[in-house]
């Protein structure tokens, strides 16, 4: 029984070692670009404005303004969930992990609030990450209240009707019909819920050989509103969630 614990014991000591050494540093060299786009996820029948939308519940709104504030961006290696849980089931210590990390390469921590006020297809640099050489498969986007130096709170406090994001997620503004024959009412609602959504990346792998990559997340607006109707108005439904599920799992280019 001896025999058989100690290169047990040993292994993942060196697991350990392995994986706070790698995860935490900054890799020079290794860049993933990293940028938003907004995109439509259904069809709409007829002659439509540009940020026209049928929601799920066949309700019909227009979106005037809207901003919504995506705060971080986490990537996941491939095998990270697999060896926590193996690492924690063979030492009988905690492990603290890189992801805590104030100087995590893997996150960006920079806030971006989004306005849709530009056309479907525009891209919004977010930035570039320096992670450690690797596989990702995972990337987690986190969506919380905007602080006051998030990049885009001018975009929001300029116009006619002006919109401070501080503090907030989401603001939504327009006009909304929920009813076949009904007319089009106005509407505003704001929020400072939380949200968060794994993605799934497709292959993405930084090492020597392919050292830069470019991943371009898209946000299908015209979900956002889902689950409103006439017995459930947009101050009653979870937007930011609905925001978090419309991300869509990002294409991989060559910056």
């Amino acid at each position: 029984m001896r025999s058989f614990l100690k290169p047990v014991t040993l292994g993942a000591a060196a697991l350990l070692s392995l994986t706070s050494c790698g995860g935490a540093s900054r890799q020079d060299g290794m860049t993933l670009e990293l940028a938003l786009t907004t995109a439509r996820a259904r069809p709409i029948s007829g002659e439509a404005g540009a940020r026209e939308l049928v929601n799920d519940q066949g309700a019909r709104a227009v979106l005037t303004r809207g901003f919504v504030t995506l705060s971080s961006v986490e990537l996941i290696p491939c095998a990270q969930l697999g060896w926590k849980r193996l690492l924690r089931q063979l030492s009988p210590v905690g492990t603290a992990w890189a992801h805590h990390s104030v100087t995590n390469p893997t996150r960006m921590d920079t806030a971006h609030v989004v306005n849709l006020g530009g056309a479907d297809g525009t891209v919004l640099p977010l930035g570039a990450m320096h992670p450690p050489p690797g596989r990702y498969c995972h990337a987690r986007l986190h969506f919380e209240p905007a602080r006051s130096n998030a990049e885009g709170l001018a975009s929001a406090s300029q116009g006619e009707s002006p919109v401070d994001m501080v503090g907030r997620s989401l603001h939504l503004r327009g006009t909304l019909r929920t009813g076949q024959d009904g007319e089009p009412q106005p509407f505003e609602v704001s929020s400072q819920a939380r949200a968060s959504v794994d993605v799934l990346l497709e292959w993405v792998t930084l090492s020597e050989d392919t050292p830069h990559a470019q991943l371009v997340f898209a946000l299908n607006w015209d979900t956002w509103l889902d689950g409103v109707s006439a017995e459930q108005p947009p101050a009653n439904v979870d937007l930011v969630a609905n925001v978090a599920r419309s991300v869509v799992p990002p294409s991989v280019e060559e910056p």
